[in-house]
């Protein structure tokens, strides 16, 4: 009969589909119940290609595989909700490191977004790197972003400001005050001129700090060092004779003495202090003392 072959590809099909509909909705497999649509309209195909996803997934079963999926990861309003819904929970992160060089634009562009909306002030360094990808998008979130993290430091620094005047004697605002001006300066955000404008009002409201709490020896180091980067040494060596005044027996105290010899180019004033050192009864740590030994033994080189 002409029939014949037909019919076999029918019955044939009907055995495929109930073996595969018996393994969605029976088995141990990652396949959904939506996928039966697929089963019963595609003949003969439907059926095998879910019983070859199968036996792919068991043949992995050993291996540390995601199971295949029958449809590919869809980057849009999906990708967006899920990072949102998902934004308190931990969940299986790819280091943004490792997704910005990721080849695959699409896969490249979900890590990053997923990653991103967990945490974007943690990866600022990454925004800016990311800022100059090829892949369009990318770079567009990227440079959203970092305009959005700019806006939210100038505002907070905006309205601190304002309520450290309004209550001059708040030690924790002003702390709080202080600790947004750092973190802003050291997030890279700030271009050239902008930045020295910026360490310019932090040194205004470290002076302030200091007029309240002179010893204070994390206020003095800040000063210091911002004074180092404002290329201003004078005010950086009076810094560092305070943490001399204050804090003889830290070792940090020399470490920053000799940073800002180093930095203002001071060699006689350097060796004032590396011989300082020499005399001092000073119990250095190991990290203190890798910081400070390769000086003592430049200078010790250099009087040979």
């Amino acid at each position: 009969m002409k029939f014949e072959p037909v019919l076999i590809l029918v019955f044939l099909h009907i055995i495929l589909s109930l073996v595969g509909i018996c393994i969605i909705l029976f088995g141990k497999t990652s396949l959904r119940k939506e996928h039966i649509v697929l089963v019963l309209l595609l003949p003969i195909l439907g059926p095998l290609l879910i019983l070859v996803i199968e036996m792919l997934n068991i043949s992995s079963g050993g291996q540390n595989t995601k199971p295949i999926d029958l449809e590919p990861d869809i980057l849009d309003e999906d990708i967006l909700w899920k990072a949102l819904k998902n934004y308190h929970e931990k969940g299986n992160i790819v280091p943004l490191e490792e997704a910005i060089l990721i080849n695959d634009v699409k896969t490249r562009r979900k890590f990053m977004l997923e990653t991103l909306y967990e945490d974007p002030l943690k990866y600022l360094d990454i925004l800016l790197l990311a800022k100059n990808n090829e892949d369009v998008e990318t770079s567009h979130y990227a440079t959203t972003t970092i305009s959005h993290a700019q806006r939210v430091f100038q505002v907070a620094i905006q309205e601190l400001a304002i309520a450290v005047e309004a209550d001059i004697d708040n030690m924790i605002l002003l702390d709080k005050y202080v600790e947004t001006l750092d973190k802003y300066i050291e997030s890279n955000l700030l271009e050239e001129h902008l930045l020295r404008n910026m360490r310019i009002v932090y040194r205004g409201v470290l002076d302030k700090k200091l007029a309240r709490v002179k010893n204070d020896k994390a206020t003095l180091i800040r000063k210091l060092r911002n004074s180092i980067e404002l290329k201003d040494y004078g005010s950086a060596f009076e810094t560092s004779d305070a943490l001399k005044e204050y804090w003889p027996k830290d070792e940090q105290t020399w470490i920053e003495a000799v940073r800002v010899c180093v930095e203002g180019k001071d060699k006689h004033r350097l060796l004032e202090i590396l011989e300082e050192i020499r005399g001092s009864s000073l119990v250095w740590t190991k990290q203190g003392r890798e910081q400070i030994d390769p000086w003592i033994k430049g200078v010790a080189y250099e009087a040979k």
